[in-house]
């Protein structure tokens, strides 16, 4: 009798497994992400954040946004009587497993201490929560790529027990996030300047041949288009509608950053395109570059750009 209990649990137990996994694959194909009115659809790009607490100040930040790049400049003082040695890092959005939107991913990661190019230890976080769960997965006996492949396509690994059913909804999605994190550790002497220096190819999103009351209705809040910025993009459409990128960048930070950067500068190179942000008090450099002032501006607060330009001829 026992061991047709467990012959019965065993089945029951395989059945559940099956259905989750191919809920979960219907679940990625179907969904489509939903963005708040006011923001820009697509991930947010991220800056470099502190580990943990400590008593460093940030004096200068120079940011350097354009559609192919950006580039991220700080520098730090030691406010401490000791030397600290304190953990930097830089966390991915969220891994897109299924392609759901027009939107490229960040790339070509680069890393400079002080002029000196670093290479910072890639880590994989599996976030339930706010709980790192991807050692317990490691001790089940996952691969990360076996992971990655049953997030994308629904293909268990043979042989591997499987992932705890609280860890999924009751459609069969995953309530846990995969992320990408790049860290390394840096002393910060008392009084004296960091130079710490990161760029990347950002996360966007955007269409082409667009029609100005679409790119309008889609992200006009988001970029504060006003009646004036609405007419620029209108006159944009001269017959093959509105070519557009989105891109959003969050100025991160740690609690000890605040009140924030003592002189913070963003440059933005429009590559000649029209720019409609809701950042205030741009002032143009020249016919591509705008450039943003301000003192002790506050961390944690995202950035909205949209790049509009006429359509391109279809060849």
């Amino acid at each position: 009798m026992a061991d047709d209990d467990d012959e019965i649990a065993m089945i029951r137990n395989t059945m559940l497994w099956v259905m989750r996994r191919t809920a979960l694959c219907v679940a990625f194909l179907s969904a489509s992400p939903a963005f708040a009115a006011d923001a820009l659809p697509g991930d947010i790009n991220p800056g470099i954040a502190l580990r943990r607490q400590a008593d460093i100040r940030l004096d200068k930040e120079m940011l350097t946004i354009s559609r192919q790049r950006i580039v991220v400049e700080d520098v730090f003082t030691g406010t401490s009587k000791d030397r600290q040695f304190v953990p930097v890092v830089f966390t991915m959005p969220p891994m897109r497993l299924q392609e759901t939107d027009a939107q490229d991913g960040i790339r070509d990661l680069r890393f400079a201490v002080n002029g000196m190019a670093i290479k910072p230890v890639r880590k994989l976080t599996v976030m339930l929560g706010d709980k790192d769960i991807a050692w317990r997965i490691a001790t089940m006996g996952w691969k990360e790529s076996e992971l990655i492949a049953f997030l994308r396509d629904g293909q268990a690994p043979a042989g591997k027990l499987p992932l705890p059913a609280a860890w999924f909804d009751r459609q069969g999605r995953p309530r846990f996030q995969l992320r990408e994190t790049y860290a390394w550790d840096q002393w910060f002497a008392p009084g004296r300047a960091v130079t710490i220096r990161h760029s990347y190819v950002p996360a966007t999103t955007g269409e082409a041949g667009a029609k100005p009351s679409q790119l309008i209705r889609r992200v006009g809040d988001a970029a504060c288009m006003d009646e004036g910025r609405q007419s620029v993009v209108k006159s944009l459409d001269t017959g093959n509608g509105v070519d557009w990128t989105g891109l959003r960048y969050r100025i991160a930070g740690s609690r000890g950053w605040r009140p924030g950067a003592q002189d913070f500068t963003l440059r933005v190179d429009t590559g000649g395109d029209f720019l409609a942000t809701c950042m205030a008090g741009g002032k143009p450099l020249d016919k591509r570059v705008q450039q943003f002032r301000a003192g002790n501006i506050s961390m944690d607060q995202a950035i909205d750009l949209v790049f509009a330009r006429s359509g391109r001829q279809s060849p």
